[in-house]
């Protein structure tokens, strides 16, 4: 089988333990390989989360948690990818559903013999005073005081995953010292249109996990400590505009968006060919029982995260690539256009570099040079796909119109094997169709050696022109 990557994702960039199943995933599924690279990214990022904490090189401690953006059009198989991938998680939320159902029986028993020797204590005591008895009010006393440090307490097992909910009910699952909550949803609309996006402030600082998080109404004070989330969401190209449209500018400006690794993959269909062959799923059981392993951790609830820091090599890697990062983000810079996801680069980088040591079971508590290498080449790639998506409210006229036929010339026709198309075609069909912006446009692409321009008949110069899609440009994941 032809694994398809048009988007160039680094999946060499992963440890054998998650590449493996995600190819695997691929070639079963067939689903844009960007889009299901997600999908284990939220999973590993949900059951590392609360369990491991990291210290970057400037001395900050960062959660193992992850945002994940992708946009994809119906059809995509994105519910059966995230169901697929995250099934331990759902598995996991079915097993809490059944423990606390138990527990709450068990909380009720002992709360109503509890409640019985309270009320015999009280009808002691009720008689002591009345027989003005000092001594056995002073002995009553002293076993109210031991019965009320017995009193039973709740048990109390938070839903992990969430679709939608609102910021009162996120506050109660996260109350409490370092909870944990995934938001993951393959149809991003419910995420987008309600509940706890409508606070990006909250969703900010539950992604900074700070030490501590409030919610005060008139009739409650939650308090979550070290809280910590998960945030995933997949939507289609056009649900995904209107939310910029309505709400983009807020969404850019309050720093929402650019705490997200977002992926905006080409599609596979017109290549996703059945076969009669059953599917093999050994790489994703292994991927799964390690997954298990995590969220078994999480249910027994061990006490204090596993604390990792960089090694020395590594600290050199961080702040080289944080200096370039930095570099990049000067007006003329590459970045200048997303400086808010570039900010965000190396926090992100932290996580990732943490999630790939802990998950894949890296020996002891330091990441290596090369784990954080490989972080990096996954960071750069979405940093790449934020340069493609959103980097066109800063840059002129022409070169933001060419940027975005570049891109749809991609989505459209390259990664779908057609490396020309008819001009005419193009105007008519792609995002530009003005036709004075759309001549600029293909003049800074062919100026820059993107595209080529040429007749049908290049020798005479004459009939129809097509537009040449450049292999040393499009093999390349972003402008």
């Amino acid at each position: 089988m032809i694994r398809r990557n048009p988007d160039n994702f680094p999946t060499n960039a992963l440890y054998p333990l998650i590449r493996d199943a995600l190819l695997e995933t691929q070639d079963n599924l067939q689903a844009p390989l960007a889009l299901i690279a997600s999908s284990f990214g939220t999973v590993m990022s949900a059951a590392c989360q609360g369990l491991v904490v990291v210290e970057t090189p400037t001395g900050q401690e960062r959660p193992a948690s992850l945002f994940y953006a992708t946009i994809a059009d119906s059809g995509e198989r994105k519910t059966a990818c995230d169901n697929l991938v995250g099934d331990p998680l759902l598995e996991y939320d079915i097993r809490l559903a059944s423990t606390s159902e138990s527990d709450i029986h068990t909380y009720q028993a002992e709360m109503t013999c509890w409640k019985a020797k309270h009320k015999v204590l009280q009808r002691k005591l009720q008689k002591a005073i009345e027989a003005d008895s000092d001594e056995e009010v002073s002995s009553i006393r002293t076993k109210l005081i031991a019965l009320n440090a017995e009193m039973p307490q709740k048990i109390e097992h938070a839903q992990l995953i969430h679709q939608s909910i609102t910021e009162r009910p996120l506050m109660e699952a996260l109350r409490g010292e370092g909870k944990s909550v995934v938001i993951m949803s393959s149809e991003g609309e419910i995420i987008l249109k309600g509940g706890v996006t409508n606070k990006f402030g909250v969703i900010n600082e539950a992604w900074d996990c700070p030490k501590i998080l409030s919610f005060q109404r008139a009739d409650v004070n939650y308090v979550a400590r070290h809280p910590n989330m998960t945030l995933s969401f997949m939507v289609q190209e056009e649900v995904f505009k209107d939310f910029m449209d309505k709400r983009g500018r807020l969404a850019r400006g309050s720093g929402f968006l650019a705490r997200f690794l977002v992926a905006w993959p080409s599609s596979t269909m017109g290549f996703r060919y059945m076969t009669l062959d059953e599917p093999v799923w050994e790489k994703l059981k292994l991927f799964h029982a390690r997954v298990r392993e995590l969220l078994e951790l999480r249910f027994k609830a061990c006490s204090t995260p596993v604390r990792l820091t960089f090694t020395q090599e590594a600290k050199e890697l961080w702040v080289d690539h944080q200096n370039r990062v930095e570099a990049a983000m000067h007006k003329d810079g590459q970045l200048f256009g997303i400086r808010d996801f570039a900010a965000k680069a190396m926090d992100n980088a932290s996580r990732l570099a943490a999630i790939l040591h802990f998950f894949s079971g890296q020996a002891g508590t330091e990441i290596s040079h090369e784990t954080l290498y490989r972080a990096l080449t996954i960071g750069d790639w979405h940093i790449n796909e934020a340069l493609r998506m959103f980097s066109g409210d800063d840059i002129p006229e022409d070169e933001d119109d060419a940027y975005k036929l570049a891109n749809f010339m991609h989505r459209k026709y390259y990664s779908r094997g057609r490396s020309t198309v008819r001009r005419n075609i193009l105007r008519k069909e792609g995002p530009i169709r003005h036709q004075g912006r759309f001549e600029a446009a293909l003049d800074y692409l062919q100026d820059t050696g993107v595209i080529r321009v040429r007749y049908h008949n290049e020798e005479s110069g004459s009939g129809p022109l097509w537009v040449e899609m450049m292999r040393s440009f499009f093999n390349k994941p972003s402008l």
